[in-house]
């Protein structure tokens, strides 16, 4: 891609798809499996590459435009595009671009006016209590229970698909039978 059209394109999109259950023990296991699946279907390459920011992922194979209902305008030819596997204790967001609601699990009542910096550090160092308080009906509740608007999920395994496009249900449901699951579908902008 040329540096022109570089400068051209917006920003970058990614869909995080989230085992939220998992715990590191089993995060490995879920990644082989997953890579398995994926390159038998020849969605994606076995091999890593650097394909995804910061880190290597996988590239597209010949078959990728059959999970999606629509691709990003010049996917192939762009950089970020490939699958990332996080396997490690993780939040995954909308790319810092803002919450609208985080909603009690109980009454609903928005709580975004809370103190949400200790939870969310205690969550992601597993070290003291996650649980936030509702201001509202008092219950007190795992910070990864709370509605978050635009959805977050949070997990020690997920997927990170840059610049893909939309998936067909019917593949997000496959995969939910392959991992064993219900899975949490975060929407990203760079």
């Amino acid at each position: 891609m040329s540096l022109n059209e570089q400068l051209k394109k917006v920003s970058d999109h990614y869909t995080s798809i989230v085992y939220e259950k998992a715990n590191l023990a089993d995060s490995q296991e879920l990644a082989d499996r997953i890579i398995s699946f994926l390159t038998e279907k020849k969605i994606i390459h076995k091999e890593l590459s650097d394909c995804v920011l910061g880190s290597t992922g996988h590239k597209p194979a010949e078959n990728f435009g059959s999970i999606l209902e629509k691709q990003y305008e010049g996917f192939l030819d762009s950089k970020p595009n490939g699958l990332e596997i996080i396997t490690e204790r993780s939040v995954f967001e909308n790319g810092g671009n803002g919450l609208e609601q985080v909603n009690c699990p109980n009454c609903g009542q928005n709580q975004i006016e809370e103190d949400w910096g200790s939870a969310l550090e205690n969550w992601y160092d597993n070290t003291e209590s996650d649980l936030v308080k509702c201001s509202n009906c008092l219950s007190e509740n795992p910070i990864t229970k709370f509605n978050f608007e635009p959805n977050w999920g949070f997990g020690d395994f997920g997927l990170i698909f840059w610049n893909w496009g939309k998936f067909k249900s019917e593949f997000l449901i496959e995969l939910e039978k392959v991992i064993g699951t219900e899975l949490t579908i975060v929407y990203g902008k760079l």
